[in-house]
């Protein structure tokens, strides 16, 4: 469903066609007023090293900083261990200034637990790269992580996310299905309460037209002392969605290909075990067979091939990908009756 941004603006009396960048930081800055009203102590800012978590970080900051500081400021990375390499070197550099420049914000980094981590999944349990009917990666590695920080910090919070309008048709839907169930539309989007994390869900971007995003990034934030007018470079093209450097959902990584063809070819042995891991895993060949006959998990000879190839690539690239302590899960794993192809 491709959404008209134009007619939902109709629809909750925002004249969307007649933004400009000042008049959509004005929204955005009643969205967090919105949230503030509605009782939240603190805010959480989702940050994934994107151009809207980025935006969405940099227009808080500063209007908590304006405001007189009245709620806790949490900034929190979503480190899955797969990032980019060029967009995560991006993301630690932002982290740096926002500690510089606002000393009472908390910085976090939330990882995946070892035992959830992508390739204990993988090359220890045998699961199947992530496909659209076994998506299993986000919530193992992002949404499980966030929520165990999220849950341990005190009183009532406001999640802060990035999410816009027009970005997929997905997310348009989700927006447009949270609006239609009592959230408020008019300043920016705020989710219903998510009771099980006592906290609300704000988008404080979700009117902003992706030439806002840049514009913002590139002029406003330098212009406050943040670091964001390379993130457009990293991008190597306003159209292109980050990811995992391993994702295996989509056929052809355009981001890792884009960054490629952007001056980051030492990043080519990444693309090359993408591209083989996604057609290696599809070789029945590298799978065990399920009583109804359907394709199970991978063989252990075949994770003992993912695991040596993905050491070559850390050799190559002077990278760690696996801990000492998912290489212990590993072998722990390789040795169970479970997950040896050896079930008792």
């Amino acid at each position: 469903m491709q959404v008209s941004l134009e007619a939902l603006a109709a629809g909750i009396g925002e004249p969307f066609g007649s933004f400009d960048l000042k008049e959509a930081t004005d929204l955005a800055e009643r969205a967090l007023e919105a949230a503030l009203a509605q009782g939240a102590e603190t805010f959480v800012l989702t940050y994934s090293g994107g151009k809207d978590s980025t935006a969405t970080t940099v227009l808080t900051l500063e209007w908590w900083k304006r405001r007189g500081k009245p709620v806790e400021i949490h900034v929190v990375y979503a480190d899955t261990g797969l990032e980019i390499p060029t967009l995560h070197a991006q993301a630690l550099a932002f982290l740096e200034a926002v500690k510089r420049l606002h000393p009472g914000v908390h910085v976090h980094t939330a990882r995946p637990r070892p035992e959830e981590s992508f390739w204990v999944q993988i090359i220890g349990k045998g699961y199947p790269p992530p496909h659209n009917r076994f998506r299993w990666c986000t919530r193992r590695l992002k949404i499980a992580p966030m929520d165990r920080l999220v849950q341990s910090l005190p009183g009532k919070k406001a999640i802060l996310t990035g999410v816009r309008f027009g970005e997929s048709d997905a997310r348009d839907e989700r927006l447009l299905l949270s609006c239609s169930r009592g959230g408020e539309c008019g300043q920016g989007v705020l989710f219903q309460e998510a009771k099980r994390l006592n906290a609300l869900y704000v988008a404080p971007i979700a009117f902003w037209r992706e030439c806002f995003v840049w514009d913002y990034l590139n002029f406003v934030a330098p212009s406050l002392g943040y670091p964001t007018e390379g993130l457009e470079a990293v991008y190597g093209g306003r159209d292109t969605r980050f990811g995992c450097w391993t994702c295996t959902v989509v056929r052809r990584d355009k981001a890792m290909a884009r960054a490629l063809e952007n001056g980051h070819a030492h990043l080519l042995p990444l693309y090359e075990f993408r591209e083989w891991l996604w057609a290696w895993t599809r070789d029945p060949r590298t799978r065990e067979k399920r009583k109804d006959g359907e394709p199970g998990r991978l063989t252990l000879e075949a994770r003992r091939e993912v695991y040596r190839r993905l050491k070559e690539v850390e050799a190559k690239l002077g990278m760690e990908f696996l801990t000492s302590e998912e290489e212990a899960l590993i072998q722990k794993l390789w040795r169970s009756g479970r997950y040896n192809g050896k079930r008792r």
